[in-house]
This record gives C-alpha cells, structure tokens and sequence, in this order.
C-alpha cells in the first residue's frame, strides 16, 4: 500500500516506481505476473487481508534533530483500520529506542481495542540497507529483529526466515 497513486499504477504495470534498484524490476515482474502482488492506495483493505504487515515508512527530522512522526502516525491509524487478530505488525523504518512499543504499539491498541502480545503482534527490524542495492544488503547483512514480548519476537523471526533469503555468513557466530 502507498499514499501515492502514481506509484501504485506504475507497480501494478509492472514497472519499478523508482529506477536503479538492482534485481527490483525482475523481481516486480516475477511477483506481478504470478499473482502475489497488487499495489493499493487503500491501507486498511490491505492491512485486513494480510497475516503480515510491514511498515516501511520514512522519518524524517528537522535542522534540531526534531523527529516528525506525522507520516508514519498516519500509517499507523490506517493499519489500525483493518488491523485483524492474529496480524504481525513489522516497524522497519530506523526510528528512536521505544517508539514501537511506546507510541505505535500504544496507538495500534487505543484504535482497536486489541493488546499487542494477546491479539495482535508487533516488532521492530531496522532498515539496514542502501538505495541501488537493497536485495543484495537484505542478503548480506545480519537482519535484526526486537519483539515487543516473547510471541510477536518468535513470529517476526519466522517471518523473516521464511521471507528472506541470506547469504551463508561464516564471519557470524549464528547464521545470518
């Protein structure tokens, strides 16, 4: 889902809606024509059918280092709209210590009546990778991942594995 409805067209044609990200076209083409994805402007539709839903939208910060949290709250009441128990909620944009839990969490459980741990789950996996060669980073780098409580952890991990694929990573005491 995206706030964007040129962004939305250009994935649903197929065509990466930002050029020079090594393997996202091929990887568009292969998802689109299989069926597995379909881009939406409706957040709270797609939030509702989905068992996974991962949050990666920007924070930016003023001249003083001022946070503004309005696009990702934003995000957050529309996740909330179609928030279904069971859902893995995933923050992966970079943001400061607490703010899944404190704020977000918070905000998902005032909206919907839920309790994150009992009804719904929640992480936090920190963006880790860089523009032009974001699936070669999500190979290579160790991926992390913070539950809020013992149950939200053990399903973002499974998620993760089962999402992801990693390069083998001798260098790592655990694998990758």
């Amino acid at each position: 889902a995206d706030i964007d409805q040129a962004t939305v067209d250009s994935i649903n044609q197929g065509n990466p809606p930002f050029p020079g990200e090594t393997g996202l076209e091929e990887g568009l083409q292969i998802a689109r024509s299989s069926g597995l994805l379909e881009a939406t402007t409706d957040t709270a539709a797609a939030v509702a059918e989905s068992q996974v839903v991962v949050v990666v939208v920007p924070l930016f910060v003023d001249a003083e280092a001022r946070p503004d949290f309005g696009p990702m709250d934003a995000a957050t009441r529309d996740i909330a709209r179609g928030l279904q128990p069971g859902t893995l909620v995933s923050y992966e944009t970079t943001i400061p210590v607490h703010t899944t839990r404190d704020r977000f969490g918070a905000a998902l459980e005032a909206a919907t009546g839920m309790t994150v741990g009992e009804d719904f789950y929640l992480c936090h996996s920190p963006e880790r990778v860089f523009s032009g060669r974001i699936f070669a980073d999500l190979r290579a780098y160790p991926k992390l991942v913070g539950g809020v409580d013992p149950e939200s952890a053990r399903r973002a991990v499974a998620f993760y594995e089962s999402a992801l694929e990693f390069d083998e990573r001798p260098d790592l005491s655990r694998p990758n």
